[in-house]
């Protein structure tokens, strides 16, 4: 199916949902005697995003590729940048895009009233991508957001502590419990926890299987303390009670990096975009590093990945969301992945949302940073292929985010328990609904 939409970049994207589009698009002009309409030009959306390298040059090999769609690339400035103008061209009625780079989650856009249902346009093009994907851009089951994909992470370990220690590589959270207890015992951290990063915690409950936000009928159901977070949280109490993690801050990164390439770090859960620089900063430890499949649960019933997103949106308002999705369905042909090639580096970024990125895997691989590239690819892809996606964060993540955050590190610092910190996130959450007039229980 790849092929057949490669095709389509090169004929003038020959599909109905294209070929319809300019009718509709722009002024008509007369047509002779006959007085037939005919279309006066393409459908124009405008596209906000950040990305300053490659951005444009996308968009430019779309508007040649074809003569139904136009898109305009406004470069903002960064993630925070888009959030303040997305915001006032929204108040003000006026400016509003037809496609957002995604800077918040998809509840908060749909909550807000901002982002518009298209599920009738992407149910027409599903097979273009990946499972992980497609569960990330739904809200209730319906399409609010675009399938652009989810960074399944993998496992990396340092292979060289790890074998002058004769320790086995987990394959599940228990046995990763019990090797940090072994290689604890010859001053070894089996991973690093910072103490302003809860993201761990959240990628374990979303493995587990824990859906901290459900929507029932019109209100909200909060669940921070079911069976799967606990699970989750049980995963890093241990090593947290019998110091077995150390809590070096991302605030100081050299002293991070360091850290990390010193060996008494074992090992840490990492996403393929952070290869290039971990390579980068770990000169000493480059070619001791091996990548294997995550950890999984011990009940798990088959492989599942951690990995969630914020997906590009189509704002309400926007006239043409078919036009949108019809970019984003080019987005996956090999015409646009190398489009989006950085013309100094080479470097072509990884393509997560198509079903198979086997012909790009070998692109992300750092040189000579694993002990062996090919089964890192294989993981890589791997971790891609079992990407979950879906992650529920709710409707006020902006609130209780901070508050998690406050509470993992009282929590990492062994002044409170995970399971407590937890307690005290779900109290927020519900005390900040109740505040916002917002409709909920917390599940029993």
């Amino acid at each position: 199916m790849i092929r057949s939409r490669a095709r389509w970049a090169t004929a003038g994207l020959a599909v109905t949902a294209l070929t319809s589009l300019s009718a509709c698009s722009a002024d008509a002009s007369s047509a002779g005697a006959s007085g037939d309409a005919e279309p006066a030009g393409p459908v124009t959306i405008e596209v906000w995003g950040w990305n300053a390298e490659t951005g444009q040059q996308i968009v430019d090999t779309f508007n040649e590729a074809q003569d139904d769609v136009t898109v305009e690339y406004v470069l903002q400035a960064s993630n925070v940048a888009t959030q303040t103008n997305f915001r006032n061209a929204m108040e003000a009625d006026s400016g509003v895009p037809c496609l957002v780079q995604g800077f918040a989650p998809l509840t908060t856009m749909v909550v807000n009233g901002w982002a518009q249902d298209i599920t009738e346009q992407v149910e027409g093009s599903t097979d273009l991508y990946n499972e992980g994907a497609l569960s990330a851009a739904q809200v209730d089951g319906r399409y609010y957001g675009l399938p652009t994909g989810s960074d399944g992470q993998f496992y990396m370990v340092n292979q060289k502590t790890f074998d002058k220690y004769d320790v086995e590589v987990p394959t599940t959270w228990d046995e990763f419990v019990e090797a940090g207890r072994e290689l604890g015992a010859h001053g070894i951290d089996i991973t690093n926890l910072a103490g302003e990063d809860p993201s761990g915690l959240m990628a374990l409950a979303q493995q587990a299987g824990a859906e901290w936000f459900t929507i029932d009928g019109d209100q909200w159901v909060v669940n921070f303390t079911d069976d799967a977070t606990l699970a989750a949280a049980d995963v890093y109490q241990p090593l947290i009670d019998e110091d077995l993690v150390s809590n070096q801050t991302y605030m100081d990164r050299p002293a991070l990096y360091k850290y990390f390439d010193s060996g008494k770090m074992a090992s840490t859960t990492t996403q393929w975009w952070s290869l290039t620089g971990l390579q980068t900063n770990l000169p000493d430890s480059a070619g001791d590093w091996s990548a294997h499949p995550i950890p999984q649960f011990a009940d798990a019933t088959e492989p599942v990945t951690p990995g969630r997103t914020l997906p590009s949106f189509v704002p309400e308002g926007c006239e043409n969301p078919e036009a949108v999705v019809a970019y984003a369905d080019w987005l996956t042909t090999p015409e646009a992945i190398e489009a989006g090639r950085n013309k100094e580096t080479g470097a072509v970024s990884f393509p997560v949302q198509i079903p198979d990125a086997s012909d790009y895997v070998e692109a992300v691989i750092p040189e000579g940073f694993f002990v062996d590239d090919k089964v890192a690819g294989e993981e890589i892809l791997a971790a891609q292929e079992q990407v979950i996606g879906k992650f529920e964060l709710g409707p006020n993540y902006d609130a209780w985010f901070p508050e998690l955050q406050d509470q993992w590190g009282k929590a990492v610092a062994g002044e409170i328990t995970l399971a407590e910190a937890l307690t005290a996130v779900q109290d927020f959450v519900a005390s900040d609904l109740d505040d916002k007039g917002i409709a909920y229980t917390v599940a029993e």
